[in-house]
């Protein structure tokens, strides 16, 4: 008879039978007993919080552990620790976050043994070593904020099972299921994709589009718009393959007042029906939840406003040393005036919402309604926007807490804030590459954009130095405050756009496009113009400690893309199932005999398509 929940909790190299349960609630830590309840499987145990039960269920090469309690009043602050295990082997962890970006890969080779280096996990991670795979994972859709995260030593890894309960007036508590399942790594993800839609939707090919913010940021002018959607409309090629312009932060009043600004004379109306004068869908940037200090729902309409542990309404948002407050979105006003303004922009004309900073939202510590979880504050805020959008226009969600589910929108982001930098290519590819399941099964993935200028591809220099914020009055001199975010060779945005081709999602140039070379042009002509694919899969993504060889497959043939993310020349095996012995070089436009190895110069890549 098992006489502890996580007894025979053994999979390959990994071994959670030693785990221990702990809760600390308000101040106070507890460790939790379980005794083995009367039905198999079934565990139970008491303290001054209350009542707390557990099952584990088997099945196959699955064990799922679902826990609850009954408390016996509510709590300000409850941290659960489920699980807390010790010295587990680190062979390879691949583990994302809340939202996009926040993907990391670490091995012995990538983590000093010296000291800790502390991770955070969302939804799933996997441990990989031989050949052989273990996920751990909770339901996207969370019942309650759960995280797995621990601490890296060289070889072995801390690692803890963590629901979180902040201010909330429930006293049962189901918490979501922890899942451990031993198997082929792609599968699972596939099979926890199937598993985790909501919604089960049907995906035509995503449409590419241009957007203002990488070049112009808040720099963004109407005349400036215009001025780059006129010349797609007469170039030959991006004419027949960008669909959308989508006007970036920058052009309202404020956060929190969604009017134009004096750079957009015309108003957005006027802009909008330009816009689709020219043949394109226009889109809007709204950044839904953030209010600036002097928008007037910040001075006058406090009600509306989340706030701090004291109670007040807080300056919880920040971003680029712009402050404001998060609006409450389980206040009905506060949802009232979601559905009024996005029912106004699609009255206006906008067919394209990015909506941003989505998981800014829950930088706030308290929201009116106790009652609602902290993991489903932003589903309120998304269904008043639905609410007001009514089907009327594609919703794309950025900094989109992934626990909303697929449910409220088209199009998710998944990379980070990508630049045309070599380091920032190579963040942006293993978010694009662990994210894989998620294209075309729960939305469609967005990469973020697909830059085409650089040092050798624009007839201009940068001139925006966006970091110079960060730069205070009793600040020494840094480099980082003059960087510029357009320092890429061509080679190496041939790999920024290839990782963007291997999302299988849309793609959006964001670039002042008159001001491209003819080099430059002709990466963004054959970039938007490629079929758009199925999301790759990065072959190596599970026992390397970067994606460098990845398969795509394509209405007919495929693609294979390999990359060099060292700063020296290195050699590869294509060793790789269903590529014949001729394909097309890309970014070459050429047909060649493939070889079985290739050297690759530093920073570039080879993408093949048959």
């Amino acid at each position: 008879m098992i006489s502890t929940p996580f007894e025979g909790l053994k999979f390959g190299l990994w071994d959670f039978e030693d785990a221990s349960s702990s809760v600390e609630a308000d101040g106070q830590r507890y460790d939790i007993q379980w005794r083995a309840g009367a039905e198999p499987g079934c565990f139970t145990a008491e303290n001054p919080l209350g009542v707390w039960v557990l099952s584990v269920s088997r099945q196959n090469d699955r064990v799922r552990l679902a826990a609850g309690v009954k408390l016996l009043s509510p709590v300000r602050h409850l941290e659960f620790i489920l699980m807390q295990c010790r010295a587990l082997p680190l062979t390879h962890l691949v583990c994302g976050g809340m939202s996009m970006g926040q993907c990391s890969i670490y091995t012995p080779d990538t983590v000093s043994g010296e000291g800790a280096n502390e991770f955070e996990c969302f939804y799933n991670c996997i441990f990989s070593s031989d050949g052989k795979s273990l996920m751990l994972s909770h339901p996207l859709g969370l019942s309650q904020m759960a995280d797995f995260r621990g601490r890296i030593y060289g070889k072995t890894v801390d690692l803890d099972v963590v629901y979180n309960i902040d201010h909330c007036a429930l006293t049962d508590i189901t918490f979501p299921e922890t899942t451990f399942e031993y198997g082929a790594p792609f599968e699972m993800l596939r099979h926890y994709a199937d598993e985790n839609a909501e919604v089960k939707k049907e995906f035509s090919a995503p449409e590419n589009g241009w957007n203002s913010w990488d070049y112009y940021r808040w720099t963004v002018s109407e005349k400036e718009v215009l001025k780059n959607a006129e010349f797609i409309a007469k170039d030959p090629v991006l004419s027949k393959h960008v669909k959308r312009i989508i006007v970036d932060d920058g052009w309202q009043y404020c956060y929190g007042e969604w009017h134009a600004n004096h750079f957009f004379p015309s108003g957005m109306k006027a802009l909008a029906s330009e816009i689709r004068k020219m043949g394109f869908t226009p889109g809007v940037w709204v950044a839904p939840s953030a209010v600036e200090p002097h928008a007037r729902i910040a001075q006058l309409d406090y009600d509306m406003l989340a706030c701090s542990e004291g109670g007040q309404p807080c300056l919880a948002f920040q971003c680029m040393r712009r402050y404001g407050f998060i609006l409450d979105p389980t206040v009905e006003k506060s949802r009232k005036f979601l559905r009024e303004l996005f029912d106004r922009l699609v009255n206006e004309g906008f067919g394209y919402f990015k909506l941003d900073f989505l998981s800014s939202t829950l930088a706030a510590a308290q929201f009116s309604d106790k009652s609602v979880p902290r993991s489903h504050i932003v589903r309120h805020l998304m269904q008043a926007v639905n609410d007001g959008v009514a089907g009327r226009a594609a919703i794309l969600g950025c900094n989109y807490p992934f626990m909303c589910g697929n449910s409220y929108v088209d199009a998710a982001r998944v990379g980070s804030d990508i630049h045309a930098t070599w380091e920032g290519t190579k963040i942006n590819a293993v978010n694009v590459a662990y994210r894989f399941w998620m294209n075309k099964k729960l939305w469609v993935n967005d990469p973020d954009f697909a830059l085409c200028r650089g040092v050798e591809t624009s007839d201009a220099g940068e001139t925006l130095q966006p970091c110079l914020v960060f730069c205070q009055p009793d600040s020494e001199w840094k480099e980082l405050y003059s960087k510029t975010f357009a320092s890429a060779k061509e080679c190496e945005l041939e790999v920024l756009l290839s990782i963007a081709l291997m999302s299988g999602g849309a793609i959006n140039l964001s670039d002042n496009l008159p001001l491209l070379n003819e080099s430059g042009l002709e990466l963004a002509r054959k970039v938007v113009s490629a079929e758009a694919g199925e999301a790759a899969l990065p072959l190596d993504l599970f026992s390397a400690n970067m994606p460098s060889l990845w398969q795509q497959k394509l209405s007919k043939g495929g693609r294979v893309l390999v990359v060099n993310w060292l700063d020296e020349a290195q050699e590869f095996r294509l060793d790789v199932t269903g590529v014949p012995e001729k394909a097309v070089d890309f970014w070459r436009a050429k047909t060649i005999n493939v070889p079985k190895e290739i050297v690759l110069a530093p920073h570039s890549c080879l993408l093949l398509e048959y």
